[in-house]
């Protein structure tokens, strides 16, 4: 039951934040495209462009008690996550179950969808 995911903001090689989504695995992709491109104009300050993309994910939801959650976590120690997706802002990349991907690649590749 649930299309879960798991989007994984790593800011260092030990610490990241990890917001689950109970619903989100069958636009991840496109959702986390159109995330980080909202978040780009702050790419450079890991804490403000982590909480701009996970604002943007959780848009239409922010009131609602259930759908999301968050919880730091440690990035290689990823097996008990629901489809999860690596956003790397210290080397700008995005590791998923295809590869790894460069953020502005990344984004590229979904933004058809975005449109």
């Amino acid at each position: 039951m649930g299309a879960r995911c798991t989007f994984v903001f790593k800011d260092s090689e030990s610490t990241a934040i990890a917001l689950y989504s109970h619903w989100g695995e069958d636009s991840m992709y496109q959702d986390l495209a159109a995330a980080l491109q909202h978040a780009a104009p702050r790419v450079g300050d890991s804490s403000y462009y982590t909480r701009m993309a996970i604002s943007y994910l959780i848009k239409d939801s922010i009131l609602d008690e259930t759908g999301f959650g968050l919880y730091p976590c440690n990035p290689n120690e990823l097996s008990y996550m629901d489809s999860p997706i690596v956003i790397n802002l210290v080397d700008k990349t995005i590791e998923d179950n295809t590869g790894t991907h460069s953020i502005d690649e990344f984004i590229s590749y979904h933004a058809g969808a975005l449109v």
